[in-house]
């Protein structure tokens, strides 16, 4: 799945990985996954979207930087 939602409980967008009943899997670039209600989502604004992708630069950059 390649949806790009907002969770409006943490704050943070995240890729849905898993649908589970009405709960959803979302996961972020830097390997952080979280569980929450279907209602807690909605689509992911376009800023929002280039968020997500900068954390997923960053984080493989200082990935890279580490090593």
């Amino acid at each position: 799945m390649d949806d790009v939602v907002f969770d409006a409980a943490s704050e943070m967008p995240g890729k849905v990985l898993v649908l589970d009943g009405v709960l959803v899997e979302v996961g972020r670039p830097t390997g952080f996954t979280w569980r929450v209600h279907f209602r807690s989502l909605r689509p992911a604004t376009d800023w929002q979207r280039r968020q997500l992708i900068a954390v997923g630069k960053l984080h493989a950059q200082r990935k890279r930087g580490s090593a």
